[in-house]
């Protein structure tokens, strides 16, 4: 399969927080000029001190929609989409159709398989850099069809009881900065076909700095590829 030019590649934000808004401002910046943004929320008071692009003025707005003007504002050749919904597994064809990669950076670990399998399994050639953050740390990992993927290390989404979320247990702002910025990166680098920590490897942020977990391609991973991952 043929590397895909990253300066043309559409590129998908699910999650337009803590994680997705530094993550579209990398992309942005790098010189991405296709980007669709996709999330539900609006802004809140609460999300300020984290989600640096958004102000007072923005409270109330869909995020995705903020998101929007705050990038163009800053980067004006950037082609933005703006999806507004909440990815689901009835819902993700629809608010992924037209994009080749993903930064996933929403608090549903749900929504982190859907874009994993849908990167790993899709016919055509797809890469998704998967990212979480909860206080003090957070971690990413950059998958791709000839990759290890995130079923291969973790198989399948925790019951949502046994989550904790930003909301619960709080996060600090330059992790989440971090991480957001860091997971950009590495999809960034992969389409450019550059080696990445994060490829095919759990990467964490934590007060000892980054940490990094290969991980080996499960031949009973349940990725959906039809074939051992």
């Amino acid at each position: 399969m043929t590397q895909l030019p990253a300066s043309t590649t559409t590129i998908a934000i699910v999650g337009c927080g803590g994680l997705g808004v530094p993550a579209a401002w990398t992309l942005a910046l790098a010189g991405a000029t296709q980007l669709i943004l996709i999330d539900d929320d609006v802004v809140e008071v609460s999300n300020l001190h984290r989600q640096i692009l958004y102000d007072t003025a923005v409270v109330g707005q869909p995020k995705p929609l903020a998101l929007a003007a705050a990038l163009q504002a800053r980067v004006p050749n950037l082609d933005i989409q703006v999806r507004q919904g909440c990815l689901t597994a009835d819902t993700l064809g629809d608010l992924l159709a037209g994009c080749e990669a993903v930064v996933e950076g929403s608090d549903d670990a749900t929504s982190k398989f859907l874009v994993n399998d849908w990167a790993v399994a899709h016919p055509r050639r797809r890469y998704a850099s998967i990212a979480a953050a909860i206080g003090r740390r957070g971690q990413w990992m950059t998958v791709s069809p000839e990759s290890a993927c995130y079923r291969c290390l973790f198989e399948e989404p925790p019951p949502p009881a046994h989550l904790a979320t930003c909301q619960v247990a709080g996060v600090i702002g330059p992790v989440v900065g971090q991480v957001g910025a860091l997971a950009a990166r590495s999809l960034w680098s992969v389409l450019n076909g550059q080696a990445d920590m994060a490829h095919g490897a759990l990467v964490r942020l934590s007060p000892r700095g980054l940490l990094r977990t290969p991980v080996q391609i499960a031949g009973d991973c349940r990725c959906g590829r039809g074939a051992p991952c």
